[in-house]
């Protein structure tokens, strides 16, 4: 594919074998709010973000909502160690979306990324809308140990009122961004080197980050899968397959020192069954929201936690 950008065989040799760790979070969020073509999708996004994500969990923190709450752990959850130093790489979470978009910006100039970052940007506003779908029928929380040791956890704690977990919004995203890289990496407008440089740090940042969340005690066995059902779901066949998920969660605690390979094993099979179930049940379902609902009335029910979820 031939992209009429300027000097941009300059712009490749100049950034030709440069790690994505070298692209900017903040002169990408900053160039992309106040330039006139990318300003309207990262204002969406912010309120998205705002509205679909921090209002919905503050609602109910102050009793302005009276939505079901659902404590989604599981037994197989006390098999994935408590590891405060995977915070890092959780917090990290902002940084692996907004570099990229950097990226294509130094790459191509600003310009001509322009029309890429947009869709980009609405894309991950999607996802946020798509998770709030099933946020205002029911919330749902994990048993997270009161660590308050670090800067970062205390940020957590303080900002984080920790009722939006099932499906994983850390997970979608994840994986997301690598499968929307993926596809944008097939137009060759990047030398392929390149582009399969920045598509291997990308996966291996979002296996990163979905393992932090289980370690930090984010979320619990039963957010992963969901979270991966919602995607390939809600996107285009080729966007991000059941082969796609299968490998994804395939990939996960590979070379984790922390989980035995026998639990892992068992992990491993549970995302899979919870996968493989929502997609059966969702051939039956009016929408694809349902089977997630359905779910969760009946893991509520099964654990004992009284609540009224209508799930039609």
């Amino acid at each position: 594919m031939k992209v009429n950008c300027p000097n941009l065989e300059n712009r490749n040799r100049k950034y030709q074998g440069k790690s994505l760790s070298n692209f900017s979070s903040t002169k990408a969020f900053i160039r992309t709010l106040f330039q006139p073509y990318t300003s309207p999708y990262v204002l969406m996004l912010i309120f998205v973000v705002l509205k679909d994500f921090f209002l919905l969990q503050l609602h109910q923190k102050f009793h302005l909502s009276k939505r079901p709450v659902i404590n989604v752990d599981t037994e197989i959850d006390k098999k994935i160690p408590f590891s405060p130093e995977h915070v890092k790489t959780y917090i990290s979470f902002i940084d692996y979306f907004i570099k990229p978009a950097d990226m294509l910006e130094k790459r191509m100039g600003y310009k001509y990324a322009s029309q890429y970052v947009c869709l980009y940007l609405k894309f991950l506003s999607t996802l946020y809308k798509n998770s709030a779908s099933i946020y205002r029928h029911c919330m749902t929380t994990t048993t997270r140990p009161k660590y308050l040791k670090t800067q970062r956890f205390r940020a957590i704690h303080f900002f984080d009122p920790h009722l939006l977990c099932v499906p994983s919004l850390h997970v979608a995203i994840s994986a997301g961004v690598y499968a929307w890289f993926r596809q944008f990496f097939q137009l060759n407008i990047l030398p392929q080197e390149d582009a399969q440089m920045y598509l291997a740090e990308i996966k291996a940042h979002a296996i990163s980050i979905v393992e932090s969340v289980l370690f930090v005690k984010q979320h619990s066995v039963n957010c992963i899968p969901l979270a991966l059902y919602m995607l390939t779901s809600t996107m285009n066949k080729s966007f991000f397959s059941i082969e796609d998920a299968i490998e994804f969660i395939e990939s996960l605690f590979l070379n984790s020192t922390e989980i035995s390979p026998e639990n892992r094993k068992e992990i491993i099979d549970y995302f899979i069954y919870m996968y493989d179930r929502a997609l059966l049940e969702s051939k039956y379902s009016a929408n694809w929201q349902s089977c997630i609902l359905h779910w969760l009335s009946d893991f509520a029910k099964h654990t004992g936690q009284n609540i009224n979820l209508r799930t039609e």
